[in-house]
């Protein structure tokens, strides 16, 4: 028999608000505050322009929680194949290790039902389309040896099992996120970080004059006393290519 099954995975919930693997936009623009400041930079930018490979960072999150789940139930599952990522959850074959899986149930009866009565009791507000009790499920799956009726059940036993094993997703989600780099994501990050207003005092600043003599020098500028300065020539440089750059555009 073929004991590969499409289920969901186990102890993963999706990317929702709240979710461990929640993208930290505060972590983000702490960043690139800090290496604008560092290139002295101190206009303002708009964080809602960042582009974010979405899709890769979520298939390697889910990509690397199916690699950590098989290895932490290597006892019960022999292979993972992520398959697509769903709004609270992915989708997945699991080859398992059947006999394995049944002994645990049988082990774990009690536990077992007060799993189905607490995640499959209908109540006010929640359907449950799965019966709640031991012998349904018990029929359904040959005795917990077949699973080919309804993919959802290996998923749901796979995740009792991994509760019993003390086996929880903020701790996946830590192993996770320690090998996760959030701004390989980021498509225009050297962009937003060396972003100008186009003003004559950012093109100073980020030349290295310091903030106070660059706000004087724009005054000047704009009122055109700047010929009764004696400037340096790094100064006039950038003051000369601040003009071409508004004669190009």
């Amino acid at each position: 028999m073929n004991y590969i099954y499409e289920t969901f995975l186990p102890m993963f919930n999706g990317f929702d608000y709240g979710s461990y693997f929640e993208i930290d936009y505060d972590y983000i623009s702490e960043f690139i505050q800090q290496e604008r400041k560092d290139k002295s930079l101190f206009s303002d930018y708009d964080i809602n322009e960042l582009k974010i490979d979405y899709a890769r960072y979520e298939n390697d999150i889910v990509t690397s929680f199916c690699y950590i789940i098989k290895d932490l139930l290597s006892d019960f599952i022999l292979d993972i194949e992520f398959q697509n990522q769903q709004k609270h959850s992915a989708n997945v074959k699991i080859k398992i290790i059947p006999e394995k899986v049944k002994s645990f149930i049988y082990e774990h009866k009690e536990k077992f039902c007060e799993f189905l009565k607490k995640r499959y009791t209908s109540y006010d507000g929640f359907f449950s389309h799965y019966a709640n009790d031991f012998e349904t499920w018990e029929n359904e799956t040959k005795n917990f040896s077949d699973f080919s009726c309804n993919g959802h059940y290996i998923g749901a036993i796979l995740e009792f099992i991994a509760i019993q094993e003390n086996v929880n997703e903020c701790s996946i989600a830590q192993d996770i996120l320690e090998n996760i780099y959030v701004f390989d994501y980021v498509e225009n990050l050297e962009d937003i970080i060396n972003m100008n207003d186009g003003s004559l005092f950012e093109a100073l600043t980020s030349k290295g004059i310091e903030k106070s003599f660059a706000d004087y020098i724009e005054n000047s500028y704009n009122n055109k006393v700047l010929s009764s300065l004696s400037l340096s020539e790094k100064v006039l440089s950038v003051i000369r290519e601040y003009e071409n750059s508004l004669v190009e555009a």
